[in-house]
């Protein structure tokens, strides 16, 4: 049953992120500048989750190191990410956008590499081929390449793959996961009123449909979105989730076309289907390896009881 429930919620928390264009590029459409829309959606979420966390008597309490991770992690990874999909979203497809950003499995799995030596296998170098074609692909349109939308797209990858190599610190791992998440949604909606406060270019809108549209970007895209995803690696895993986070840049697709009415060609699908083999391929192999290594602990430990 817990299986089921987490298949569930994997599901939910990927589709409910897919419809982030749905809400924000309605709001853009109307001439509502990113910083704007950052503001309102990371402070409702922030707002909601604090309240949620507040009910369930979660302790908050960090110490200074932690404090720094956080803000490095959440602003300059997590929080920025947000800033750059909204920029892609001005210069191409919101579901190919949407789709290049889930590309980050791939860009984990090299800084992994990098930065924790991690072996990368003849499989997962060759997704990375697969994905990198995928993206050449998805950025066609009429003829030529976004390369404006390309290129923020792609900076949501890195920064993304940033944020989730950092829950690897220590500091960050040992964090109760609720709290870790509302602090990231803190620090990012500090972030991002600091910054438009500087530019001078938050804008107040109070009228119902604007603020219905940030509510569920901020509640629907990001709280229960966000939740769901960790009570989904809590009963199935990380890996049987990031594979059911497929359903991310499908449902981003599908509303761009039909809510939208985007065009997308024959080059354009075929880099989706290739980016999702590569991401497949990448989740998978790294589900090896962990099995892996889980048999070697085994058998370590079974070899010292023998002894």
């Amino acid at each position: 049953m817990e299986k089921i429930k987490g298949i569930i919620y994997a599901c939910i928390s990927a589709g409910t992120f897919g419809m982030i264009p749905l809400f924000a590029n309605t709001a853009m459409r109307e001439g509502i500048n990113n910083d704007t829309i950052l503001v309102y959606r990371y402070v409702i979420a922030a707002l909601v989750y604090g309240v949620y966390l507040a009910f369930r008597n979660i302790s908050l309490k960090i110490n200074r190191e932690t404090l720094i991770e956080l803000l490095w992690a959440g602003v300059g990874g997590y929080g920025i990410t947000a800033y750059f999909l909204f920029l892609s979203y001005r210069y191409m497809p919101t579901g190919i956008a949407t789709s290049i950003h889930y590309l980050y499995p791939v860009v984990v799995a090299v800084f992994m590499s990098l930065f924790y030596k991690q072996h990368l296998s003849i499989r997962v170098k060759g997704a990375i081929v697969l994905a990198i074609l995928g993206v050449y692909f998805m950025s066609w349109s009429d003829g030529e390449i976004k390369w404006a939308g390309l290129i923020f797209a792609l900076l949501t990858t890195f920064t993304y793959g940033t944020y989730i190599v950092a829950l690897n610190r220590p500091h960050l791992k040992a964090l109760n996961a609720d709290a870790l998440t509302f602090y990231v949604l803190a620090f990012t909606a500090l972030f991002y009123l600091l910054t438009a406060g500087l530019r001078r270019s938050l804008v107040l809108n109070f009228t119902p449909h604007f603020l219905f549209d940030m509510s569920m970007l901020g509640i629907l895209s990001t709280v229960i979105s966000a939740r769901l995803l960790v009570a989904a690696v809590e009963r199935i895993g990380s890996v049987a989730t990031s594979v059911l986070g497929t359903l991310e840049p499908i449902t981003a697709i599908i509303i761009g076309v039909f809510a939208f009415q985007e065009e997308l060609g024959i080059k354009n699908f075929v880099g989706l289907l290739l980016v999702l083999i590569a991401v497949l391929i990448v989740i998978l192999s790294m589900n090896e390896r962990h099995k892996k290594k889980q048999r070697q602990i085994f058998n370590r430990q079974f070899d010292t009881r023998r002894k």
